[in-house]
């Protein structure tokens, strides 16, 4: 194949990105193209030319070369182009085309359609998104939606930053793909990348760091990791109108190390929080089609919102028979007030760090609704391997007694808390006994969730009458923090260097 020079590639690139334009649906439209147009200008800060009655594609020729000629200019063409059709063909397609022009520029003009059809037959999402993770030292946690094949992936992480000792995540992504190749027994489009790789790598001075990637530790996808993933959504008081909330939300999947990706932040009223997560799970249940390992549902709660019975929220309610989280999660939650109070967390750190580094000494305890909260907390700080409080009261109501007794063993540091949301009885202390049968935190959820399955067990019109309806489960994990919120009312904090 004839080797294509640097001007006829960015040449070939505008033009593919005006015909995308030209196609869109919103381009089409005068007024579309006209807002389009107002949005570019003010993110980039040009005057651009509206649409006139020359043909579309000549306009739009003239867009795609004035913003590659601003800085980010062509990004913020996809982004703006989002904001009208969000994740439509055409947005996807120029989404392509744009880390293309990005890879070349990378590659300081090189033609790279060579590598493309190799690169192409690689579609598996989940070995994708390990081989993305592997060559980016894990900055790249999940894959675009316009990532669905090798190629893709590649011209993404070309215009990815990389540290300045770390072999590029693009050439890292090649070795990968390479051993893959060899692996499926396709050895000679796995050689073609090896020699466009040591090219570049002796192109750009960095043949002694190719020569120390190391892939040995690479495994790919196999058997389903132990790790589970995590969707974790966080509910912030508004703090002046008593029933609006922040909702921000968190995805992690990767399963060796703690990276959480951050979506969008909503103000809403308290009557929508169950839709929005119900909304959040389907979205990261999109993101997750190729995932193996179990899935693990986090509500961070305030004490506004901790009677609520979240694990039994429904999701997918716009079908006949919504189910429940709980029939398809693992459902915890966790304390905001914990979370924001940093006083507290040097007893939760200390406390989690001898529970792991001693599980076997670990121990439940149980709150005694005649004691004192000055005294539980005493006797709390006084055992250091308490893993679990069972509460004598509900958390989340008018009860001074119940908010004295959560406010001490949350400064105690105690991990885990456990009640019933009905108030104790009998059934309560029978599966909260089973629940804590095993030393550390370990089972806690796995047994906990037993008992909601159970309950599931009567459907609807018996489970009330179970326990495992009314069971509450606080677990909260130091090393497992949410990130810093999206701002609110932002995109969807999917990009960028979170792939």
């Amino acid at each position: 194949m004839e080797e294509r020079s640097a001007a006829r590639v960015r040449n070939e690139l505008m033009a593919d990105m005006a015909g995308v334009l030209a196609e869109s649906e919103t381009l089409r439209r005068q007024a579309g193209a006209n807002m389009i147009v107002q949005d570019l200008s003010a993110e980039l800060r040009l005057t651009l030319d509206p649409r006139s009655d020359e043909p579309l594609t000549l306009w739009a020729r003239r867009l795609v070369r004035t913003c590659a000629e601003a800085d980010e200019g062509l990004q913020t063409l996809a982004r703006c182009l989002g904001y009208a059709e969000q994740q439509s063909s055409s947005v996807l397609a120029l989404w392509r085309l744009v880390d293309e022009w990005d890879a070349m520029a990378f590659f300081k003009g090189g033609d790279l359609h060579p590598l493309r059809p190799a690169l192409r037959r690689i579609r598996s999402t989940a070995l994708l998104t390990a081989l993305a993770r592997r060559a980016s030292h894990s900055r790249v946690q999940e894959l675009e939606e316009w990532c669905d094949t090798g190629w893709e992936v590649f011209l993404h992480l070309a215009g990815n930053n990389t540290a300045a000792d770390e072999l590029p995540s693009s050439l890292a992504f090649l070795s990968l793909a390479a051993q893959h190749l060899v692996k499926e027994g396709r050895t000679e489009e796995a050689e073609e990348l090896r020699r466009w790789n040591r090219k570049q790598a002796q192109l750009c001075g960095l043949t002694e760091v190719m020569a120390d990637w190391q892939q040995d530790d690479f495994a790919p996808p196999g058997e389903p990791s132990l790790h589970p993933a995590y969707l974790l959504i966080q509910f912030e008081p508004d703090g002046v109108e008593p029933d609006r909330f922040y909702v921000s939300h968190w995805r992690q999947s990767d399963s060796d190390g703690w990276h959480p990706i951050p979506g969008e932040t909503e103000k809403l009223h308290r009557d929508e929080l169950a839709a929005k997560v119900d909304f959040l799970v389907e979205r990261a249940e999109e993101r997750w089609t190729d995932l193996r390992q179990p899935v693990v549902i986090e509500l961070v709660l305030p004490w506004s919102l901790l009677a609520e019975p979240v694990e039994w929220w429904h999701r997918e309610t716009d079908t006949p028979v919504p189910i429940p989280l709980a029939m398809d999660y693992s459902v915890v939650i966790r304390s905001f007030e914990r979370l924001r109070k940093a006083a507290w967390h040097r007893a939760w750190n200390n406390r989690w760090r001898r529970l792991k580094d001693r599980p076997a000494e670990s121990r439940p305890h149980w709150s005694r609704p005649e004691q004192s909260a000055f005294h539980l907390e005493r006797e709390l700080k006084e055992d250091d391997q308490v893993v679990c409080l069972v509460l004598s009261e509900p958390p989340g109501t008018d009860s001074p007694t119940a908010q004295a007794e959560f406010v001490a063993a949350l400064r105690a540091g105690v991990p885990a808390l456990l009640w019933d949301r009905r108030g104790p009885g009998t059934d309560f202390r029978e599966a909260a006994a089973d629940i804590l049968q095993d030393r550390g935190l370990s089972r806690l959820l796995d047994h906990t969730r037993r008992w909601r399955n159970e309950a599931l067990a009567l459907g609807p019109e018996g489970w009330d009458g179970h326990v495992g309806r009314h069971l509450a489960l606080l677990l909260d994990d130091p090393e497992r923090l949410p990130g810093p919120p999206a701002p609110a009312g932002g995109p969807e904090g999917d990009g960028a260097d979170a792939g």
